[in-house]
């Protein structure tokens, strides 16, 4: 009996030191197929995968979705994969030229595109205040320091053979009047007066040469709203006879900003007394000071614009964003795509084949004149 049970207990020994022998080199093993499927789903299969809809050359071709991008200045939204991407050659003049990426996709009652596109150094200021120790005054800095990145895109509405000659056949001169009787609409985002706040401004392009105003760029009408809050407003006053701004964000102790970036002055920073009026000027220095008597440090750069949520309802109805990282801006626009407002394009047809153009600032150190977007064609993919 003691030697049976002894065979037996050796029995199960050995095959339990077999089964822990063999057993022992599927524990990396697994570990490895794991780390490597990881490896695959989360780098590699991205940027493979093509989207669904098919691109087509030289042409814009916006994809439908049933969940719309997030405007954010983020191109990493799901709705973006789903759209092929077109590659602009923009025009430059006095710097090297480069490419815009742009996409777009739409929902049952939305149209939305996606600009990419290389900027070396991005300028966040529109007639910003600064002080001049020569005059012992305030000024506005001129537009190769104290301006805005910005870029546009006219849509053609009525001008004709606007697929063969876009935008240029407004051109005249230094004004841009449209072809008697016809139209264009005109987007415009820029880095300060619009991106803070989110959208773009939307002008229309008439026939009429002093729509701008007389000495104006053309026929350019601000649409409706403009008249009654059109979103920025001059950031200066008079103080004993001398033009100076008239809020500043003060600095604490410690020498950091109260609240908010300091390029940019909200009205509701104003509102909530985070900005503070200036109501002192000494002439013979240059001094401003506030309304808590604290003075204005000279080194500092004063926002020219006080920025406010634009008044509607044509003139702020295309809602955008833009962030700028590594030398690169990511911009995001939406709007409806029929409006029912006659300064709008309108993009009832889905069938149908509608052109744009327009033209880039960057601001890059060189640049002689603005950019120029090529005049191209853009279609919906069907549903």
């Amino acid at each position: 009996m003691k030697s049976k049970l002894f065979v037996i207990v050796s029995l199960l020994l050995t095959l339990s030191f077999l089964m822990t022998a063999c057993g022992t080199p599927a524990t990396p093993e697994t570990i490895t197929v794991k780390e490597t499927v990881v490896v695959k789903e989360t780098v590699v299969v991205p940027l493979t995968v093509a989207p669904p809809v098919e691109g087509q050359k030289d042409t814009l071709v916006s994809a439908y979705v049933t969940e719309a991008p997030t405007l954010d200045g983020n191109a990493n939204d799901a709705a973006w994969s789903m759209a092929p991407e077109l590659m602009l050659d923009i025009t430059t003049f006095g710097i090297d030229g480069y490419q815009m990426l742009v996409k777009s996709v739409y929902t049952d009652d939305m149209v939305y595109f996606l600009f990419q596109y290389p900027d070396t150094n991005m300028e966040a200021f529109r007639h910003a205040w600064g002080y001049d120790p020569a005059t012992k005054t305030w000024a506005n800095l001129s537009d190769d320091f104290g301006d805005e990145d910005e870029f546009g895109l006219w849509w053609n509405m009525t001008m004709p053979d606007y697929d063969k000659k876009g935008c240029g056949q407004t051109c005249h001169g230094t004004t841009m009047v449209a072809p008697k009787g016809t139209f264009a609409d005109d987007w415009r985002w820029n880095s300060v007066r619009s991106n803070v706040i989110g959208w773009t401004r939307d002008f229309y392009m008439t026939d009429d040469p002093d729509a701008d105003g007389v000495g104006g760029a053309g026929g350019f009408t601000k649409d409706d709203g403009y008249g009654t809050n059109r979103g920025y407003a001059e950031n200066a006053q008079d103080l004993n006879g001398v033009t100076v701004p008239t809020y500043w964000k003060p600095f604490s102790g410690s020498g950091g900003i109260i609240a908010g970036d300091p390029r940019y002055l909200l009205q509701s920073e104003i509102d909530s007394g985070l900005a503070k009026k200036i109501t002192g000027f000494d002439a013979a220095t240059g001094v401003l000071t506030d309304e808590s008597g604290a003075t204005v440090p000279s080194w500092v750069t004063i926002p020219g614009y006080i920025l406010s949520e634009p008044s509607g309802p044509s003139w702020n109805n295309i809602k955008a964003k833009g962030a700028w990282m590594n030398n690169v801006w990511t911009v995001e626009w939406s709007r409806a795509l029929t409006t029912g407002f006659t300064d709008d394009i309108q993009f009832e047809d889905l069938t149908a084949t509608y052109y744009f153009d327009g033209y880039t600032k960057t601001r890059q150190p060189g640049e002689s004149a603005h950019g120029w977007i090529p005049t191209t064609p853009f279609i919906f993919a069907p549903k």
